[in-house]
């Protein structure tokens, strides 16, 4: 591919629920030379407030809720027209009309979407994608034909790692006996967890609360984190329990806080997803497939520190060899560059 820099329009969802996607997409295509704008989606926030909390019925409430979405979506053509921008890149939530998708291809600019959430929770993902030129999603078969089918050129785009995020990892002082647990809970996770709760255990996400003897190491949402503590977090723990879902063994899609720990140069014990294989082996992560195999393995490793660097150094390794923003970006900005031929 011969070197073409693009002006590029990134435009956030207005949950702002990828940030730190947005900031790694955005720092990557800058240095691969490309002209990167943001799209100011807080702006718009209070608009969207103003709205939902008018004394209106709810069929009125709907109806300029529409609008004010589509309102925003103009913004962004108008914002991307004017400026001369190229490519605009959306994820599923982001202020983006099937409309103005297709208003923008009329102007010869090219628009994609990384679909950034597994499908089976977003149901209405055919309507979300309706009008982009080019769909990369974090999901492989039978997604990706799908996708084609559909009539988009379709890219496997597996969520990535910020390669600023890297810690050296033997010069780590992991927090005595720290175990992190990040994930919803369950029954059967609850159990495997039990009787490490008197290790320094915290833990992060939904459904915790329902588990008296957990509630004194419970610490919010997954979502209250800011990024600077999770990189703390990953860094400084003897043991990151990083949990996709509460049904183990279900899903196939790997979480971006699997590539942000082994950034870090933390050391993880992971449920295992079908997409893991060919993109991390058993010498990078530890892998469980049962609640069973997890308590097994924090017994094994919560004493073995020299163990546990090992892996955090092989996992840090690779993920900066072949899992970074910038490898990310240039397999998207190669898809829009063949979809264009």
């Amino acid at each position: 591919m011969s070197k073409i820099f693009e002006h590029i329009l990134i435009v956030p969802p207005l949950d702002n629920s990828t940030s730190c996607i947005v900031t790694g997409c955005k720092e990557a295509l800058e240095k691969q030379g490309h002209h990167v704008d943001v799209f100011d989606t807080k702006a718009w926030l209070s608009v969207c407030s103003a709205l939902q909390h008018l004394p209106i019925t709810l069929e009125h409430q709907d109806t300029l809720a529409a609008q004010g979405f589509d309102l925003i979506a103009r913004a962004v053509k108008a914002v991307a027209e004017s400026k001369g921008i190229k490519i605009v890149l959306g994820f599923p939530r982001s202020p983006l009309t099937a409309d103005v998708r297709k208003e923008l291809q009329t102007q010869a600019i090219t628009t994609a979407c990384w679909m950034t959430e597994e499908c089976t929770s977003f149901p209405f993902w055919r309507k979300v994608i309706e009008g982009y030129d080019v769909v990369a999603t974090i999901q492989h078969e039978p997604l990706i034909s799908e996708v084609s089918v559909l009539g988009h050129t379709s890219v496997y785009l597996p969520f990535a790692a910020k390669s600023a995020c890297c810690t050296p990892v033997s010069t780590h002082t992991a927090a005595e006996d720290m175990i992190v647990v990040l994930g919803d809970a369950s029954d059967k996770i609850a159990s495997a967890l039990s009787s490490f709760i008197g290790r320094g255990m915290v833990l992060w996400g939904d459904g915790w609360e329902r588990y008296e003897q957990f509630m004194p190491y419970y610490q919010g949402k997954l979502q209250s984190l800011t990024r600077s503590e999770r990189k703390a977090l990953y860094r400084d723990a003897a043991i990151i329990v990083n949990i996709h879902s509460a049904n183990i063994g279900s899903g196939d899609a790997v979480n971006m806080e699997t590539f942000a720990i082994a950034a870090c140069g933390g050391f993880q014990i992971v449920d295992k997803r079908t997409l893991m294989e060919g993109m991390f082996s058993y010498d990078e992560l530890v892998m469980f497939e049962s609640p069973e195999e997890l308590s097994e393995q924090i017994s094994e490793f919560i004493d073995d520190r020299n163990a546990r660097l090992e892996y955090a150094r092989n996992a840090q390794r690779l993920v900066l060899a072949e899992h970074t923003y910038e490898q990310r970006m240039h397999t998207l900005i190669q898809a829009i560059a063949d979809s264009s031929k």
